[in-house]
Protein backbone atom coordinates (compact mmCIF):
# COMPACT_ATOMS: atom_id res chain seq x y z
CA UNK A 1 0.00 0.00 0.00
CA UNK A 2 1.46 3.50 -1.02
CA UNK A 3 1.75 5.99 2.14
CA UNK A 4 -0.99 8.64 1.54
CA UNK A 5 0.79 11.68 -0.80
CA UNK A 6 0.20 14.20 2.12
CA UNK A 7 1.94 12.27 4.32
CA UNK A 8 5.24 12.21 1.58
CA UNK A 9 7.06 15.63 1.56
CA UNK A 10 6.56 15.42 5.90
CA UNK A 11 8.61 11.86 5.21
CA UNK A 12 11.50 13.02 2.85
CA UNK A 13 12.88 14.91 6.00
CA UNK A 14 13.14 11.80 8.71
CA UNK A 15 16.26 11.24 7.40
CA UNK A 16 17.51 14.37 7.43
CA UNK A 17 15.94 15.37 11.06
CA UNK A 18 17.10 12.20 12.49
CA UNK A 19 21.10 12.26 11.00
CA UNK A 20 20.76 16.25 12.96
CA UNK A 21 19.48 14.84 16.13
CA UNK A 22 17.47 17.26 16.68
CA UNK A 23 14.10 15.53 17.10
CA UNK A 24 11.61 17.86 15.65
CA UNK A 25 8.20 16.59 13.87
CA UNK A 26 5.40 18.19 12.92
CA UNK A 27 2.78 18.34 15.16
CA UNK A 28 0.40 17.62 12.85
CA UNK A 29 2.41 14.73 11.17
CA UNK A 30 2.50 12.90 14.66
CA UNK A 31 -1.07 13.70 15.31
CA UNK A 32 -1.88 11.53 11.78
CA UNK A 33 0.71 8.89 12.72
CA UNK A 34 -1.21 8.65 16.01
CA UNK A 35 -4.40 8.45 13.71
CA UNK A 36 -3.80 5.66 11.66
CA UNK A 37 -4.67 2.04 10.97
CA UNK A 38 -2.49 -0.75 11.03
CA UNK A 39 -2.13 -1.21 6.94
CA UNK A 40 -1.49 2.40 6.76
CA UNK A 41 1.16 2.44 9.34
CA UNK A 42 2.41 -0.49 8.15
CA UNK A 43 2.61 1.32 5.00
CA UNK A 44 4.21 4.70 6.38
CA UNK A 45 6.96 2.29 7.93
CA UNK A 46 8.08 0.74 4.90
CA UNK A 47 9.45 3.73 3.07
CA UNK A 48 11.55 4.27 6.09
CA UNK A 49 14.75 3.15 6.98
CA UNK A 50 15.82 0.46 9.89
CA UNK A 51 17.41 4.26 11.59
CA UNK A 52 14.69 6.10 10.80
CA UNK A 53 12.04 3.29 11.77
CA UNK A 54 13.58 3.28 15.37
CA UNK A 55 13.88 7.17 15.75
CA UNK A 56 10.32 7.87 15.13
CA UNK A 57 9.00 4.89 17.11
CA UNK A 58 11.02 6.28 20.00
CA UNK A 59 9.55 10.01 19.06
CA UNK A 60 5.94 8.85 19.22
CA UNK A 61 6.11 7.01 22.32
CA UNK A 62 7.72 10.68 23.61
CA UNK A 63 4.46 12.16 22.20
CA UNK A 64 2.03 9.68 23.37
CA UNK A 65 3.97 9.67 26.86
CA UNK A 66 4.31 13.94 27.19
CA UNK A 67 1.33 16.24 26.21
CA UNK A 68 3.35 19.10 25.50
CA UNK A 69 5.60 16.94 23.14
CA UNK A 70 3.35 18.03 20.02
CA UNK A 71 4.70 21.78 20.52
CA UNK A 72 8.14 20.52 19.99
CA UNK A 73 8.31 23.00 17.06
CA UNK A 74 5.75 25.37 18.07
CA UNK A 75 6.60 27.19 20.87
CA UNK A 76 4.10 30.10 20.09
CA UNK A 77 1.25 27.16 20.13
CA UNK A 78 2.90 25.84 23.22
CA UNK A 79 1.99 29.38 24.99
CA UNK A 80 -1.39 29.98 22.74
CA UNK A 81 -3.22 26.59 22.81
CA UNK A 82 -0.99 24.32 25.73
CA UNK A 83 -1.20 26.91 28.51
CA UNK A 84 -4.07 29.30 27.19
CA UNK A 85 -2.53 33.36 27.63
CA UNK A 86 -2.21 35.69 25.02
CA UNK A 87 0.70 37.21 23.22
CA UNK A 88 1.18 39.65 21.09
CA UNK A 89 2.89 39.86 17.82
CA UNK A 90 6.65 41.04 19.11
CA UNK A 91 6.08 38.44 21.18
CA UNK A 92 5.55 35.70 18.62
CA UNK A 93 8.31 36.85 16.45
CA UNK A 94 10.81 36.29 18.92
CA UNK A 95 9.70 32.61 20.25
CA UNK A 96 9.59 31.87 15.80
CA UNK A 97 13.09 33.59 16.45
CA UNK A 98 14.39 31.59 18.94
CA UNK A 99 13.11 27.80 17.21
CA UNK A 100 14.64 28.65 13.89
CA UNK A 101 17.25 31.03 14.79
CA UNK A 102 20.85 29.77 16.86
CA UNK A 103 21.15 33.08 18.41
CA UNK A 104 18.88 35.66 18.93
CA UNK A 105 18.74 39.34 20.52
CA UNK A 106 16.44 41.75 21.88
CA UNK A 107 17.02 44.86 22.80
CA UNK A 108 14.10 46.09 24.58
CA UNK A 109 12.03 49.28 25.90
CA UNK A 110 11.02 49.49 29.65
CA UNK A 111 7.84 46.75 30.04
CA UNK A 112 7.53 44.79 26.91
CA UNK A 113 6.84 41.56 28.68
CA UNK A 114 10.12 40.53 27.84
CA UNK A 115 10.57 38.58 31.28
CA UNK A 116 7.40 37.37 31.20
CA UNK A 117 8.03 36.04 27.46
CA UNK A 118 11.51 34.50 28.61
CA UNK A 119 9.79 32.26 31.40
CA UNK A 120 7.66 30.57 28.80
CA UNK A 121 10.21 30.32 26.39
CA UNK A 122 11.92 28.41 29.55
CA UNK A 123 8.78 26.26 30.07
CA UNK A 124 8.51 25.31 26.04
CA UNK A 125 11.90 24.39 26.12
CA UNK A 126 12.06 22.30 29.14
CA UNK A 127 8.40 20.90 28.83
CA UNK A 128 7.91 19.80 25.11
CA UNK A 129 11.61 18.00 24.65
CA UNK A 130 11.87 14.43 25.28
CA UNK A 131 12.85 13.98 29.51
CA UNK A 132 16.72 13.96 30.23
CA UNK A 133 17.79 15.44 26.65
CA UNK A 134 16.84 19.26 27.22
CA UNK A 135 19.09 21.80 28.87
CA UNK A 136 18.02 25.58 30.20
CA UNK A 137 20.56 27.85 31.63
CA UNK A 138 19.63 31.55 32.46
CA UNK A 139 21.06 34.15 34.02
CA UNK A 140 21.53 37.54 34.66
CA UNK A 141 23.92 40.47 36.26
CA UNK A 142 22.92 39.61 39.63
CA UNK A 143 21.89 37.18 41.26
CA UNK A 144 18.37 38.37 42.64
CA UNK A 145 18.02 39.35 39.46
CA UNK A 146 17.85 35.46 38.50
CA UNK A 147 15.95 34.46 41.75
CA UNK A 148 13.52 37.79 42.27
CA UNK A 149 12.45 38.34 37.95
CA UNK A 150 12.49 35.38 35.94
CA UNK A 151 12.52 32.40 38.20
CA UNK A 152 9.46 33.82 40.14
CA UNK A 153 7.77 33.70 36.78
CA UNK A 154 9.17 29.91 35.43
CA UNK A 155 7.87 28.67 39.15
CA UNK A 156 4.50 30.20 38.88
CA UNK A 157 3.95 28.80 35.27
CA UNK A 158 5.13 25.49 36.59
CA UNK A 159 2.49 25.18 39.61
CA UNK A 160 -0.26 26.71 37.29
CA UNK A 161 -0.10 24.54 34.60
CA UNK A 162 1.38 21.47 35.86
CA UNK A 163 4.22 21.40 34.08
CA UNK A 164 6.75 18.19 34.39
CA UNK A 165 8.91 17.44 37.18
CA UNK A 166 9.60 19.87 39.94
CA UNK A 167 10.93 23.54 40.43
CA UNK A 168 12.39 25.64 43.22
CA UNK A 169 13.98 28.66 43.94
CA UNK A 170 16.36 28.50 40.96
CA UNK A 171 16.39 25.17 39.88
CA UNK A 172 13.84 22.74 37.48
CA UNK A 173 14.25 19.17 38.05
CA UNK A 174 12.49 16.02 36.18
CA UNK A 175 13.38 13.12 38.10
CA UNK A 176 16.69 13.51 39.36
CA UNK A 177 18.01 15.53 36.43
CA UNK A 178 18.40 19.13 36.65
CA UNK A 179 16.77 20.44 33.57
CA UNK A 180 17.12 24.11 34.19
CA UNK A 181 18.66 26.63 36.49
CA UNK A 182 19.51 30.07 37.43
CA UNK A 183 22.91 31.44 38.34
CA UNK A 184 24.77 34.50 38.56
CA UNK A 185 28.64 34.56 38.09
CA UNK A 186 31.78 37.01 38.60
CA UNK A 187 32.31 38.81 35.84
CA UNK A 188 35.35 37.69 35.25
CA UNK A 189 34.77 34.09 35.62
CA UNK A 190 34.60 32.55 32.07
CA UNK A 191 34.95 29.16 33.57
CA UNK A 192 31.25 29.46 34.73
CA UNK A 193 29.70 27.57 32.07
CA UNK A 194 31.75 25.19 31.46
CA UNK A 195 31.14 21.72 30.48
CA UNK A 196 27.15 22.75 29.40
CA UNK A 197 26.41 20.40 27.01
CA UNK A 198 22.64 18.82 26.32
CA UNK A 199 20.88 17.15 23.14
CA UNK A 200 18.87 20.45 23.47
CA UNK A 201 20.37 23.37 25.17
CA UNK A 202 18.98 26.62 25.67
CA UNK A 203 20.61 29.70 27.41
CA UNK A 204 19.06 32.52 28.23
CA UNK A 205 20.62 35.86 29.33
CA UNK A 206 18.02 38.02 31.21
CA UNK A 207 18.90 41.66 32.04
CA UNK A 208 21.77 41.31 29.39
CA UNK A 209 23.22 44.79 29.13
CA UNK A 210 24.98 43.77 32.99
CA UNK A 211 26.64 40.87 31.24
CA UNK A 212 30.77 41.10 30.99
CA UNK A 213 32.62 40.59 27.81
CA UNK A 214 34.31 37.47 29.37
CA UNK A 215 30.91 36.33 30.81
CA UNK A 216 29.70 36.46 26.72
CA UNK A 217 32.13 35.31 25.78
CA UNK A 218 31.96 31.53 27.54
CA UNK A 219 28.29 31.33 26.36
CA UNK A 220 29.37 31.92 22.89
CA UNK A 221 31.62 29.09 23.14
CA UNK A 222 29.16 26.94 24.12
CA UNK A 223 27.46 27.06 20.90
CA UNK A 224 28.51 23.73 19.21
CA UNK A 225 25.72 21.99 19.65
CA UNK A 226 23.95 20.50 17.09
CA UNK A 227 20.22 22.26 18.86
CA UNK A 228 21.71 24.84 21.03
CA UNK A 229 20.45 28.35 21.45
CA UNK A 230 20.90 31.84 22.58
CA UNK A 231 19.09 34.09 24.05
CA UNK A 232 20.13 37.63 25.15
CA UNK A 233 17.33 39.85 26.23
CA UNK A 234 17.28 43.17 28.04
CA UNK A 235 17.49 47.00 28.33
CA UNK A 236 20.66 48.37 26.61
CA UNK A 237 22.71 49.75 29.23
CA UNK A 238 22.41 53.30 30.03
CA UNK A 239 26.36 54.20 31.23
CA UNK A 240 28.29 51.48 29.38
CA UNK A 241 29.57 51.90 25.71
CA UNK A 242 30.66 48.79 23.86
CA UNK A 243 28.54 46.50 26.34
CA UNK A 244 28.58 42.80 25.26
CA UNK A 245 25.14 43.04 24.65
CA UNK A 246 25.52 45.69 21.95
CA UNK A 247 28.14 43.80 20.18
CA UNK A 248 25.82 40.66 20.15
CA UNK A 249 22.93 43.06 18.98
CA UNK A 250 25.58 44.83 16.31
CA UNK A 251 26.68 40.64 14.89
CA UNK A 252 25.63 39.09 11.83
CA UNK A 253 25.58 35.78 13.96
CA UNK A 254 22.39 36.74 15.73
CA UNK A 255 18.29 37.51 14.63
CA UNK A 256 18.12 40.87 16.11
CA UNK A 257 14.51 41.66 17.53
CA UNK A 258 14.13 45.07 18.22
CA UNK A 259 11.28 46.71 20.83
CA UNK A 260 11.18 50.47 21.31
CA UNK A 261 7.88 51.58 23.52
CA UNK A 262 6.52 52.72 19.71
CA UNK A 263 6.60 48.93 18.41
CA UNK A 264 4.34 47.69 21.47
CA UNK A 265 0.49 47.72 21.40
CA UNK A 266 -0.38 50.83 23.30
CA UNK A 267 1.53 52.87 20.37
CA UNK A 268 0.68 51.06 17.46
CA UNK A 269 -2.81 50.14 17.87
CA UNK A 270 -2.21 46.64 18.02
CA UNK A 271 -5.47 44.48 19.34
CA UNK A 272 -4.46 42.55 22.08
CA UNK A 273 -6.35 39.18 23.92
CA UNK A 274 -7.43 39.16 27.20
CA UNK A 275 -4.66 38.91 30.24
CA UNK A 276 -4.61 35.19 31.20
CA UNK A 277 -2.12 34.90 33.36
CA UNK A 278 -2.81 36.57 36.22
CA UNK A 279 -4.43 35.39 38.98
CA UNK A 280 -8.37 34.84 38.63
CA UNK A 281 -9.61 37.21 41.03
CA UNK A 282 -7.76 39.83 39.35
CA UNK A 283 -10.28 41.53 37.50
CA UNK A 284 -10.33 40.84 33.52
CA UNK A 285 -8.00 43.54 31.75
CA UNK A 286 -6.38 43.37 28.39
CA UNK A 287 -2.69 42.16 28.09
CA UNK A 288 -1.09 45.95 26.94
CA UNK A 289 -2.18 46.67 30.44
CA UNK A 290 1.06 45.36 31.36
CA UNK A 291 3.08 47.15 28.46
CA UNK A 292 4.45 50.31 28.45
CA UNK A 293 2.41 53.15 27.72
CA UNK A 294 2.18 57.09 26.35
CA UNK A 295 2.09 58.48 29.91
CA UNK A 296 5.26 56.60 30.99
CA UNK A 297 6.88 57.99 28.09
CA UNK A 298 5.79 61.34 28.43
CA UNK A 299 6.99 61.09 31.66
CA UNK A 300 10.55 59.84 30.73
CA UNK A 301 10.94 62.60 28.20
CA UNK A 302 10.32 65.65 30.69
CA UNK A 303 11.81 64.26 33.06
CA UNK A 304 15.43 62.89 31.53
CA UNK A 305 15.04 65.03 28.02
CA UNK A 306 14.35 63.55 24.62
CA UNK A 307 18.14 63.12 23.83
CA UNK A 308 19.22 61.78 27.12
CA UNK A 309 20.64 57.99 27.05
CA UNK A 310 17.80 57.44 29.57
CA UNK A 311 14.95 58.07 26.50
CA UNK A 312 17.41 56.77 23.87
CA UNK A 313 18.30 53.27 25.70
CA UNK A 314 14.40 52.78 27.92
CA UNK A 315 11.89 53.94 25.17
CA UNK A 316 13.95 53.99 21.84
CA UNK A 317 15.65 50.15 23.15
CA UNK A 318 18.83 51.88 21.44
CA UNK A 319 22.55 52.32 22.69
CA UNK A 320 23.85 55.38 23.65
CA UNK A 321 26.81 57.29 23.84
CA UNK A 322 27.47 57.16 27.67
CA UNK A 323 29.34 60.00 29.30
CA UNK A 324 32.71 58.37 30.57
CA UNK A 325 32.77 60.50 33.55
CA UNK A 326 29.26 59.86 35.24
CA UNK A 327 29.72 60.30 39.54
CA UNK A 328 27.39 57.48 40.00
CA UNK A 329 26.37 55.55 37.03
CA UNK A 330 22.56 54.84 36.87
CA UNK A 331 22.74 51.51 36.66
CA UNK A 332 24.41 51.56 40.23
CA UNK A 333 21.29 53.43 41.61
CA UNK A 334 18.36 51.21 39.72
CA UNK A 335 20.31 48.64 40.75
CA UNK A 336 20.35 49.97 44.51
CA UNK A 337 17.13 50.18 44.54
CA UNK A 338 16.45 46.70 44.30
CA UNK A 339 19.22 45.55 46.87
CA UNK A 340 17.78 43.17 49.58
CA UNK A 341 21.11 43.32 50.83
CA UNK A 342 22.24 46.52 52.58
CA UNK A 343 25.03 46.96 55.13
CA UNK A 344 23.64 46.75 58.66
CA UNK A 345 23.21 49.71 60.87
CA UNK A 346 20.24 51.45 62.84
CA UNK A 347 21.59 54.84 63.32
CA UNK A 348 18.95 57.35 61.90
CA UNK A 349 20.65 60.18 60.02
CA UNK A 350 18.98 63.29 58.29
CA UNK A 351 19.79 65.32 55.34
CA UNK A 352 18.29 68.74 54.63
CA UNK A 353 18.66 69.96 51.04
CA UNK A 354 17.68 73.81 51.14
CA UNK A 355 15.77 75.69 47.99
CA UNK A 356 19.16 77.70 47.46
CA UNK A 357 22.50 78.38 45.33
CA UNK A 358 20.51 77.04 42.27
CA UNK A 359 18.40 74.48 43.83
CA UNK A 360 14.56 74.34 43.00
CA UNK A 361 13.12 72.28 46.49
CA UNK A 362 13.58 71.58 50.19
CA UNK A 363 14.37 68.28 50.31
CA UNK A 364 14.28 66.22 53.64
CA UNK A 365 16.37 62.13 53.28
CA UNK A 366 16.01 59.79 56.21
CA UNK A 367 18.54 57.40 56.42
CA UNK A 368 17.75 53.72 58.66
CA UNK A 369 21.22 52.25 58.72
CA UNK A 370 21.81 52.05 55.09
CA UNK A 371 18.32 52.10 53.75
CA UNK A 372 17.53 55.60 52.36
CA UNK A 373 14.38 57.32 51.66
CA UNK A 374 13.07 60.71 51.22
CA UNK A 375 10.43 61.85 53.77
CA UNK A 376 9.17 65.39 52.20
CA UNK A 377 9.96 67.52 49.05
CA UNK A 378 8.52 71.20 48.96
CA UNK A 379 9.28 74.10 46.34
CA UNK A 380 7.82 77.15 46.05
CA UNK A 381 7.36 80.30 47.94
CA UNK A 382 6.69 77.86 51.23
CA UNK A 383 10.45 77.57 50.95
CA UNK A 384 11.32 81.27 51.39
CA UNK A 385 11.46 81.33 54.98
CA UNK A 386 13.83 80.12 57.27
CA UNK A 387 11.00 79.53 59.91
CA UNK A 388 8.78 77.35 58.10
CA UNK A 389 11.66 75.46 56.23
CA UNK A 390 12.74 74.95 59.94
CA UNK A 391 9.63 74.02 61.33
CA UNK A 392 9.48 71.22 58.34
CA UNK A 393 12.50 69.45 59.57
CA UNK A 394 11.14 69.66 62.80
CA UNK A 395 8.60 67.45 62.05
CA UNK A 396 11.21 64.98 60.33
CA UNK A 397 13.09 64.80 62.95
CA UNK A 398 10.41 64.63 65.71
CA UNK A 399 9.48 61.34 63.67
CA UNK A 400 12.88 59.99 63.25
CA UNK A 401 12.93 60.16 67.00
CA UNK A 402 10.61 58.43 67.66
CA UNK A 403 11.75 55.39 65.54
CA UNK A 404 15.01 55.95 67.33
CA UNK A 405 13.40 55.93 70.45
CA UNK A 406 12.34 52.10 69.81
CA UNK A 407 15.85 50.84 69.07
CA UNK A 408 17.99 48.58 71.67
CA UNK A 409 20.89 50.35 70.65
CA UNK A 410 19.96 54.28 70.99
CA UNK A 411 21.85 56.96 69.15
CA UNK A 412 21.43 60.66 68.95
CA UNK A 413 19.63 61.41 65.56
CA UNK A 414 21.66 63.48 63.55
CA UNK A 415 20.56 65.88 60.93
CA UNK A 416 22.94 67.24 58.41
CA UNK A 417 21.72 71.18 56.56
CA UNK A 418 23.17 72.37 53.72
CA UNK A 419 23.99 75.58 55.49
CA UNK A 420 24.52 77.81 52.43
CA UNK A 421 21.93 80.72 51.99
CA UNK A 422 18.68 80.29 54.19
CA UNK A 423 20.37 77.31 55.52
CA UNK A 424 22.13 79.14 57.76
CA UNK A 425 19.30 80.26 59.04
CA UNK A 426 17.79 77.06 59.60
CA UNK A 427 20.58 75.53 61.22
CA UNK A 428 20.39 78.68 64.14
CA UNK A 429 16.98 77.81 64.51
CA UNK A 430 16.86 73.78 64.65
CA UNK A 431 20.09 74.12 66.72
CA UNK A 432 18.03 77.22 69.02
CA UNK A 433 14.75 74.74 69.30
CA UNK A 434 17.40 72.11 70.65
CA UNK A 435 18.49 73.69 73.64
CA UNK A 436 14.76 74.73 74.52
CA UNK A 437 14.04 70.96 74.38
CA UNK A 438 12.14 70.57 71.16
CA UNK A 439 14.17 68.01 69.99
CA UNK A 440 17.26 66.27 71.16
CA UNK A 441 19.11 65.66 68.07
CA UNK A 442 22.48 66.94 66.81
CA UNK A 443 22.24 69.49 64.18
CA UNK A 444 24.97 69.82 61.51
CA UNK A 445 25.62 72.82 59.32
CA UNK A 446 26.95 71.42 56.37
CA UNK A 447 29.03 73.88 54.47
CA UNK A 448 29.88 72.08 51.26
CA UNK A 449 32.79 74.56 49.71
CA UNK A 450 34.79 74.24 52.41
CA UNK A 451 37.37 72.07 52.47
CA UNK A 452 37.27 68.29 52.20
CA UNK A 453 38.87 66.03 54.65
CA UNK A 454 41.15 64.52 52.15
CA UNK A 455 43.03 66.43 49.75
CA UNK A 456 42.02 64.47 47.10
CA UNK A 457 39.12 66.20 46.93
CA UNK A 458 38.31 70.19 45.83
CA UNK A 459 35.62 70.59 48.41
CA UNK A 460 33.12 68.73 50.78
CA UNK A 461 30.56 68.65 47.88
CA UNK A 462 32.92 66.60 45.61
CA UNK A 463 34.05 64.50 49.05
CA UNK A 464 30.51 63.90 49.42
CA UNK A 465 29.41 62.62 46.20
CA UNK A 466 32.41 60.55 46.10
CA UNK A 467 31.45 59.06 49.14
CA UNK A 468 27.69 58.17 47.25
CA UNK A 469 29.83 56.29 44.97
CA UNK A 470 31.64 54.17 46.63
CA UNK A 471 28.49 52.96 49.08
CA UNK A 472 26.90 52.29 45.43
CA UNK A 473 29.59 51.15 43.82
CA UNK A 474 28.50 46.88 43.28
CA UNK A 475 31.42 44.54 44.86
CA UNK A 476 32.04 42.12 41.59
CA UNK A 477 33.59 39.77 44.54
CA UNK A 478 30.44 39.41 46.29
CA UNK A 479 27.83 39.08 43.73
CA UNK A 480 27.91 43.14 42.94
CA UNK A 481 26.40 43.80 46.93
CA UNK A 482 26.16 47.69 47.29
CA UNK A 483 25.83 49.20 50.96
CA UNK A 484 23.17 50.91 50.20
CA UNK A 485 19.07 50.46 49.43
CA UNK A 486 17.24 53.50 47.71
CA UNK A 487 13.36 53.40 48.28
CA UNK A 488 13.32 56.40 45.65
CA UNK A 489 11.58 57.54 42.64
CA UNK A 490 12.69 57.68 39.09
CA UNK A 491 13.38 61.60 39.54
CA UNK A 492 15.58 60.76 42.09
CA UNK A 493 17.79 57.95 40.34
CA UNK A 494 17.91 60.40 37.86
CA UNK A 495 19.28 63.32 39.74
CA UNK A 496 21.72 60.80 41.21
CA UNK A 497 22.53 59.90 38.19
CA UNK A 498 23.57 63.17 36.66
CA UNK A 499 26.33 64.95 37.90
CA UNK A 500 29.63 64.60 35.52
CA UNK A 501 33.56 64.93 37.45
CA UNK A 502 36.81 66.53 35.92
CA UNK A 503 40.19 67.05 37.92
CA UNK A 504 41.53 70.58 38.76
CA UNK A 505 45.15 71.78 38.27
CA UNK A 506 46.13 70.11 41.45
CA UNK A 507 44.69 66.89 40.75
CA UNK A 508 41.91 67.08 42.95
CA UNK A 509 38.30 65.53 42.13
CA UNK A 510 35.84 68.21 41.07
CA UNK A 511 31.98 68.02 41.16
CA UNK A 512 29.76 69.79 38.43
CA UNK A 513 27.84 72.31 40.34
CA UNK A 514 24.25 72.97 40.47
CA UNK A 515 23.75 75.65 38.68
CA UNK A 516 26.20 73.59 35.78
CA UNK A 517 23.88 70.67 36.22
CA UNK A 518 20.88 72.28 35.96
CA UNK A 519 21.90 74.51 32.67
CA UNK A 520 22.88 71.04 31.24
CA UNK A 521 20.15 69.08 32.20
CA UNK A 522 17.49 71.35 32.72
CA UNK A 523 17.42 70.00 36.56
CA UNK A 524 19.06 70.86 39.72
CA UNK A 525 19.71 67.64 42.07
CA UNK A 526 18.38 68.89 45.55
CA UNK A 527 16.94 65.16 46.26
CA UNK A 528 20.05 63.57 45.48
CA UNK A 529 22.09 65.76 47.51
CA UNK A 530 19.47 65.34 50.17
CA UNK A 531 20.33 61.84 50.54
CA UNK A 532 24.15 62.50 49.99
CA UNK A 533 23.94 64.68 53.48
CA UNK A 534 22.24 62.22 55.10
CA UNK A 535 24.90 59.35 54.57
CA UNK A 536 28.03 62.09 54.65
CA UNK A 537 30.56 62.83 57.55
CA UNK A 538 31.63 66.51 57.86
CA UNK A 539 34.80 67.10 58.83
CA UNK A 540 34.58 66.73 62.49
CA UNK A 541 31.96 64.20 62.70
CA UNK A 542 29.21 64.49 65.84
CA UNK A 543 31.54 64.46 69.43
CA UNK A 544 29.72 61.69 71.62
CA UNK A 545 27.57 60.07 68.84
CA UNK A 546 28.28 57.45 66.43
CA UNK A 547 27.56 57.51 62.55
CA UNK A 548 28.37 56.06 59.88
CA UNK A 549 31.68 57.07 58.96
CA UNK A 550 32.93 58.23 55.34
CA UNK A 551 33.70 55.70 52.91
CA UNK A 552 37.10 56.68 51.02
CA UNK A 553 39.68 54.81 48.98
CA UNK A 554 42.79 56.16 50.27
CA UNK A 555 43.80 54.46 46.77
CA UNK A 556 44.15 56.19 43.56
CA UNK A 557 40.48 58.03 43.60
CA UNK A 558 40.99 58.30 39.32
CA UNK A 559 41.31 54.47 38.66
CA UNK A 560 38.10 53.44 38.07
CA UNK A 561 39.13 49.93 37.11
CA UNK A 562 36.64 48.35 39.97
CA UNK A 563 33.62 50.26 38.40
Amino acid sequence: MTPPLFLLRPLENFAQFFLWGVGVLDEGLVLRVLGMGVEERAALFGVLSHEERLWLMRALEGFAGNPWARFESDPVGFVERGLGESLWSRQREILEAVRDNKRVAVPACHAPGKTHLAARMVAWWISCHPPGTAQVVTTATTFRQVRNLLWVQIRRLHSKHKLPGETSQVEWKIGSDICGYGFSAPAWDETAVQGVHAPHLLIVVDEAGGISNKLGQSFEALMTGGHTRLVVIGNPPVDIEDSWFERACSSPLYKVLPISAFDTPNFTGETTDLCRSCPPEVQPHNVSTHLVDKEWVDEVVHEFGLDSPFTIARVHAKFPRAAPNKVIPMQWAESAQENDRPASGDEIRLGVDVAADGGDELVIARADGYRVKLVHTSSGLANASAVDVAAKVLEAINEAELIALGRSHKHRVTVKVDGIGVGWGVVGLLQQWGKEGRHRSAIINVNVSRSARSQKFKNQRAEMWWNARQLLMPDPENDNAQQLRLDVDRRTIAQLSSPLYSGDSAGRIVIESKREIKRRSGVSPDRAEAILLAIYEPPGGIVGDAIVPIVIDQTNPWDLSAA
